[in-house]
C-alpha cells in the first residue's frame, strides 16, 4: 500500500511539473500585470523555454528576447533565468537574472551597444554626438529594499569613441568606469587617456534622480584648438594643467 502511494505522489509530482513547464509563454504573458514602458509581442514557446520577437522598452525597439529557465536553480531557493537579447543591429545582451530570498539579482550580464543606440536612449537632446562601442559588465547585482541596488559590482567600458561638436572632436581614448553601489546610489568611477585628453571622475546618482559629478580633466597636445580657445569659463588650470569639474543637480 505504501508503494502505491509513493508512486501516485511521484506520478502526481512529475504530471504538475510537466504541465508547468508546457505552458505556453503567451498565455502566461497575458495574465501578468502591464509594466510601465514594457511591451512584449511575437510570443512563443514555453514559460520555461521560450521568446518574444519584438521586445520594447520605454517606446524603444531592442529586439528579440529568448529565455530559458534554470530549473536547479529552484533547490536553492531561486528562480533563475538565462537571458538573450539579439537581433537588433548595435545592441546586444546576454546573462543571468532572477529572484532570491535576498531580492532580484543579475550576474555575468553583459550588454554591448554602440553610441548610436546609447544615445538614442537619453531623453534630453545634446549639443555632442557620440561614436564608438559601449560595453557594460554587471558581474553581481542585488535589488532588495534599497531603490537601484543593495549591491553592485562592474564595470562600463567605451572604446574606439569619440565626442564631435560644432567646435571640435575629441578622442578619449579608452574610457573605463567601475560601478558601485552606496547606500542605495549608483556610484560610477573611472578615467581615461589619450594624446588629446586625460580625464577622472566619479559620478553618483541617487533614487530621487540627484546627481553628483566630480573630476578633473587635462588637456593633451592633440586637443583641438578650436576648442582650447573654450576652456577659459572653466577657471584657471592647477598646477598640473588638471581643470576641476563639480556638478550637482
Amino acid at each position: 500500500m505504501k508503494r502505491v502511494i509513493l508512486w501516485s505522489l511521484l506520478f502526481l509530482v512529475v504530471l504538475v511539473g510537466s504541465a508547468i513547464v508546457h505552458i505556453p509563454a503567451n498565455l502566461v504573458v497575458r495574465q501578468l500585470p502591464p509594466t510601465q514602458g514594457l511591451e512584449l509581442s511575437g510570443i512563443s514557446g514555453t514559460l520555461w523555454n521560450g521568446s518574444a520577437a519584438k521586445f520594447s522598452w520605454q517606446g524603444q525597439p531592442m529586439g528579440r528576447l529568448k529565455w530559458q529557465f534554470n530549473p536547479l536553480k529552484l533547490f536553492t531557493g531561486k528562480a533563475d533565468v538565462d537571458l538573450r537579447l539579439s537581433g537588433m543591429p548595435g545592441l546586444s545582451a546576454r546573462g543571468n537574472v532572477g529572484y532570491s530570498l535576498g531580492g532580484i539579482y543579475a550576474n555575468n550580464l553583459l550588454v554591448s551597444a554602440s553610441a548610436n543606440v546609447v544615445q538614442s536612449f537619453i531623453p534630453y537632446p545634446m549639443p555632442v554626438s557620440l561614436s564608438g562601442q559601449f560595453d557594460l559588465t554587471v558581474r553581481d547585482y542585488l535589488f532588495n529594499q534599497q531603490p537601484f541596488c543593495e549591491s553592485l559590482s562592474g564595470n562600463l567600458a567605451w572604446s574606439q569613441g569619440n565626442v564631435a561638436s560644432p567646435i571640435g572632436t575629441i578622442d578619449p581614448g579608452l574610457v573605463v568606469a567601475q560601478l558601485s553601489c552606496n547606500e542605495g546610489q549608483l556610484v560610477m568611477d573611472g578615467d581615461s587617456a589619450s594624446d588629446a585628453i586625460e580625464t577622472d571622475f566619479n559620478i553618483s546618482l541617487s533614487p530621487d534622480q540627484r546627481y553628483s559629478l566630480n573630476g578633473w580633466f587635462a588637456p593633451g597636445d592633440a586637443f583641438p584648438e578650436s576648442m582650447r580657445g573654450q576652456l577659459g569659463f572653466l577657471g584657471n588650470p592647477d598646477s598640473e594643467g588638471r581643470y576641476r569639474l563639480s556638478f550637482s543637480g
